[in-house]
This record gives C-alpha cells, structure tokens and sequence, in this order.
C-alpha cells in the first residue's frame, strides 16, 4: 500500500485579539477540505488553558468532524491519559464509533506538558503510570464484559460498556511517541505509532530514521503483527522555493510556541537527547490569562530543505522526493501540519495545491 495523507486540526490561537470562533471555523473548514480534496484522514489535536492548542476535547471535535464527512478518517489525538477517567474515554469513544463506524480511532499519550496536568492535579511522578493503566483498562473495556479493577489510580467494580463499540475487536488505538525506548514500548504492544522526534519542527536529518528503525527492529525482535505508522511533517508546497517559503516566520513562530510548552529555554542539541524520554520539566510561569510567551529561537531561511528534515517547506517534486523516501522506511501515514498561522484561505488553496500536484505520486 502506498503512503497516505493526513492534515491535523492543530488549533493554533496565536493572536487571541480574533474571537476564537475564528479558529473553530478554520479548523471545520480543513476537515471538510480534507474529504473533498481526497486526504485520507484528519488527526485532532488537544490541549487545555492556554493558546498553543486551544481546543479543550478532542473527542468533541471529532464529533463534529464525523457529521461533516463521509469517508475522511478521524482521529482525535493525542488525547493525554492521565487527564481523564478511562471509563469515561472508552465511553465515548464508543459513542463516536457508532457515529462513524470503521472510520474513527483514538491517539493516546501520557502527555509532554507539564502545565496542563499541574492543573489537573496529576503529579509528575505518576504520570506515566497513570498513562499505562489508564491504556489497559480502556483496551479490556473495548472487548470484555463485566471488567473490574482494582489498581493503583482507578478502582471500579464489574463494567460494561454500554454501547460497545460498532467496530470490531475496537476502534483503532494510536500511541504517541517521540523516543526510541518509548517508540519500542509501542511496537511492543502491537499498537499503532504516531511520531515526530522530541522537539518537534527544525529537525536534522537521520533523527526520523532512527526512531522508525527502532521500531521496525523491536517489531522483528518480538514477532508482533506491525502496527500502523504516521509521521508529522510541517508542510508547505509552492511552485517555487521563494513561494513555499512565504509563511516561513508562521512556522518559527509555532515551533517557539511549542518549545515554550514542551521545554522552556535551551535548546537540544544532540541526537541522544532529542531522542530519549522527555520529562515534563519544572513548573514554570510562561502563561498569562490563558496566552502564552514563546520562546525567542530563530532560524535561516536559507537551504531549508537541505539542513532539516522537517518543515518541508518546498516545491511538488522535492516534497515527493523527501515523502517517497519515507514511504520506503516503513511511513503508511503522513499527518501534515499546514495551518501555524496563515489565512485560512491560503491553507485551503495550498490543500488543494497537495491533492493536485503531490497526492497522485502516492496513489495505490
């Protein structure tokens, strides 16, 4: 099978002067664009109390999103484990199952921001272990009757959901992961992966290709069926180089944005870091009435697609080069994250600009 095309609803709320229905518009506007212009799929991006990702459920989104479309398939995600019940999680997504048989899955992780969760009350030390027995109560729900637990964070007597999900065994579960000990973990469970290498945007080249060779080896070595892969680019494609730069300052601005979420100030500058197990830091104080200050990095315009792999900001042919390329690692999917900033206008064009002029390189 050939590689596939995803876009994401990342939510991005950098000027919060717009009322944010604004945002909220522009984001149903991608996911319809997405089903006409043949994407295969839309990730929904989720985050709480501040206007980096300003959509507080997923979940509800992608309601939205099954009414809007047909065939498109949706994901919400990632959603952060150790911020709900996992009843309720299995619950709902029962719910939207049926609003979509077959078309809908859910993104998991144990979360990469520790100013959400101190909200939430989650202590850092724990988080993980909330994530994974969180992840196994809601996968024996999807299939089993009568489940009860009796564990270190979540206790409950015999339940059934109620509906179970339209989709059998259950609807798709993507684990997010950015380190190679987490990305083993996942091929280990005989998941589906979501990745992007720690640290997001502006990222060197090789650092992808290590994560998906870890997984692809941990897959030999445990003899698990292999789950399904999608990749995170930011993307923008132009007729020429000068052209697919034009929101070049969107992107270092968002990738500011998520540093500011994820690390703080420093950068990463090795390998070895970027891809180890990232910690949720310390408590810091970078949020002011809901909008954040970003972290102050820049970055040279110049040779971009040379000296990163990722954003892939550049023209039809050089985009199909660098996505072929993934393809033969292992890639099935590519999550293309398009909308940092620009006109909602200009993400829809450039949309199309992708189904016309990259899409057909991929076709089955």
């Amino acid at each position: 099978m050939a590689m596939k095309f995803w876009v994401t609803t990342p939510f991005f709320y950098p000027d919060m002067s717009r009322p944010w229905s604004e945002v909220l518009d522009s984001m149903i506007r991608i996911v319809e664009a997405a089903e006409e212009f043949g994407f295969e799929g839309v990730t929904i991006n989720e985050n709480q109390f501040q206007n980096y990702v300003c959509n507080p459920s997923a979940m509800m989104f992608a309601a939205v999103a099954t009414q809007r479309t047909q065939r498109l398939r949706i994901v919400p995600g990632v959603v952060v484990l150790p911020a709900y019940n996992p009843l309720l999680v299995a619950s709902e997504m029962s719910l939207l199952d049926h609003l979509a048989p077959g078309r809908v899955g859910i993104g998991v992780a144990r979360g990469g921001s520790r100013f959400q969760l101190d909200r939430l009350g989650v202590k850092p030390e724990n988080q993980r272990a909330m994530y994974e027995e969180g992840l196994e109560i809601i996968r024996r729900l999807f299939t089993e009757e009568d489940v009860s637990h009796e564990g270190r964070f979540y206790s409950f007597p015999p339940t059934t959901l109620v509906p179970k999900p339209a989709t059998q065994p259950h609807p798709e579960i993507w684990v997010a992961s950015q380190s190679t000990a987490g990305v083993r973990k996942v091929a280990q469970q005989g998941l589906n992966l979501i990745t992007a290498p720690n640290y997001g945007n502006f990222e060197p080249h090789g650092d992808l290709e290590e994560l998906i060779g870890a997984y692809n080896d941990e897959i030999a070595t445990t003899g698990n069926p292999r789950g399904e892969v999608m990749v995170l680019r930011h993307t923008w494609v132009g007729r020429t180089e000068e052209e697919a730069l034009e929101y070049f300052d969107d992107v270092v601005n968002e990738y500011n944005y998520y540093m500011a979420l994820v690390k703080g100030p420093g950068t990463v500058d090795t390998k070895e870091a970027r891809l180890a197990p990232r910690d949720v830091g310390e408590s810091r104080d970078y949020v002011h009435r809901g909008k954040m200050t970003p972290e102050q990095h820049s970055f040279s315009k110049d040779n971009l697609f040379e000296k990163y792999a990722d954003p892939v900001l550049t023209t039809p042919d050089r985009m199909i080069e660098r996505f072929k390329a993934y393809e033969a690692l292992g890639v099935d999917h590519l999550a293309c994250l398009i909308a940092v900033g620009m006109p909602t206008e200009a993400i829809i064009n450039n949309m199309k600009m992708m189904a016309e002029e990259v899409l057909p390189a991929f076709a089955d």
